[in-house]
């Protein structure tokens, strides 16, 4: 290996080292508590070589998300590779997103907290900003179960393909969002986060049935 490899090798580990620490420094101290210095402190290296690998805390929220987004895509992409319709596969995403909020809480309070930023809180354009969203997160597999339904005529067509897209992400994330803050008046009434979401997905999907 020659010296350029290796130092690439290196940039890459720390680069992941640094994201480790700021996963159990947001997981355990909350996004709007931590610190860069925290997180430089978690990583032991200084504040100076933090900023040369990211250069706002908001994008080391987004190298987390990323990395928990990761996960998600590799849970739910026997999904797209099934034979169901495009509905039925939107109804199943909805499912697994429910159950990786049970099984991974942190990481899903990492894409919910995301939510409230934008491109100028990051050290990125916005079209940078759209093609992550597009690309490497399950957006990506809405849109394409929701032009799966259309052109199986299963979905309307009147509605324009991206107002459904998040339509439903919004209604993805609200659900796990309430049944999180509202955990312990949804048990003591008997509710799951998971009946919530075949309520709900079930009243999405009347209305945009073709």
């Amino acid at each position: 290996m020659g010296v350029s490899e290796r130092k690439e090798r290196e940039r890459l580990q720390r680069r992941e080292d640094i994201i480790l620490a700021a996963e159990k420094v947001f997981f355990s101290r909350g996004f709007d508590k931590a610190t860069m210095d925290d997180i430089a402190e978690e990583a032991e290296l200084s504040k100076g070589t933090l900023y040369l690998y990211f250069k706002t805390k908001n994008d080391l929220h987004l190298a987390v998300v990323l990395k928990a987004t990761a996960i998600m895509n590799d849970r739910v992409k026997k999904i797209d590779s099934s034979s169901r319709n495009g509905i039925e596969k939107l109804v199943e995403l909805g499912r697994e997103f429910v159950r990786f909020s049970r099984d991974f809480p942190n990481e899903m309070n990492a894409i919910t907290e995301l939510q409230g930023l934008t491109y100028e809180t990051l050290s990125m354009t916005r079209q940078e900003l759209q093609q992550i969203l597009l690309n490497f997160t399950p957006v990506r597999l809405v849109i394409q179960f929701i032009n799966q339904g259309i052109s199986e005529n299963l979905i309307r067509k009147d509605i324009p393909p991206m107002v459904i897209v998040h339509t439903l992400w919004l209604q993805f994330l609200s659900i796990v969002q309430i049944s999180i803050a509202r955990k312990g008046l949804f048990e003591m009434l008997d509710l799951s986060a998971e009946q919530l979401y075949e309520s709900h997905i079930e009243l999405v999907l009347n209305g945009i049935r073709s």
